[in-house]
């Protein structure tokens, strides 16, 4: 069961980090790895009840634009390039790649074909992989081998501390990941409902896409 959980989430991050290594063919690979990893996250969840959607997200909605405040507010901080000075090389954030489509393709329908994927992945298909595995799986395997009767929303210090270094570890933007991490943290253990989490990280995810486009800040997706 656990493989359920788990591979969506490395085909995703597996599949956007080759993508990244041939700018190239940076949209041809990353439309190949929305969708594999579409199929499998589907075929995860059709027999499922880890994720009970309703219409009861209000307080979701809130907490993405908040977390996203946030998280465009610290990264224009930049915190991270004080702390590097103070690490070793191998421990630096690898920044995102900053695909701009609208410079990479002369064409505007393959342009805006682009951004429609890059907007499905970022903001449908990303929350449902990550909150599964990150607050879904990984927050409740971490206290129990028998993961699977510790109820949604169990926090014990050791997973609450885990979940939160991994999951920054896993972003480049560490002091905004370490941040919105603490906050979809505390509010699964306070409402115990991880669709809320989905809807609040597909709120901040389609909030930041539209910043990016807006403002031109590729370097935030």
């Amino acid at each position: 069961m656990e493989k359920a959980y788990v591979l969506p989430f490395v085909i995703y991050v597996g599949g956007t980090t080759l993508a990244s290594q041939w700018p190239q063919f940076y949209p041809l690979n990353y439309s190949l790895t929305v969708l594999l990893a579409g199929v499998f996250t589907w075929r995860s969840l059709k027999n499922s009840t880890i994720l009970v959607p309703h219409w009861r997200v209000a307080s979701a909605v809130v907490v993405g634009i908040i977390g996203i405040a946030l998280w465009i507010g610290l990264c224009h901080l930049n915190l991270e390039s004080k702390l590097v000075e103070f690490l070793p090389k191998w421990l630096y954030p690898n920044p995102r790649e900053a695909f701009n489509p609208f410079e990479a393709f002369t064409q505007p329908a393959f342009a805006y074909g682009f951004v429609f994927v890059r907007m499905m992945g970022l903001a449908l298909l990303v929350p449902v992989i990550e909150e599964i595995f990150w607050r879904g799986f990984l927050a409740r395997w971490i206290i129990s081998e028998d993961w699977e009767k510790v109820p949604i929303g169990t926090f014990n210090r050791t997973s609450f501390l885990a979940v939160t270094l991994f999951f920054t570890a896993a972003h480049p933007e560490w002091f905004a990941a370490l941040s919105y991490c603490v906050l979809l943290n505390v509010f699964l253990m306070w409402k115990k409902d991880l669709w809320l989490c989905v809807v609040a990280h597909a709120v901040s995810n389609l909030v930041l896409g539209m910043y990016v486009l807006i403002t031109e800040t590729y370097t935030l997706w």
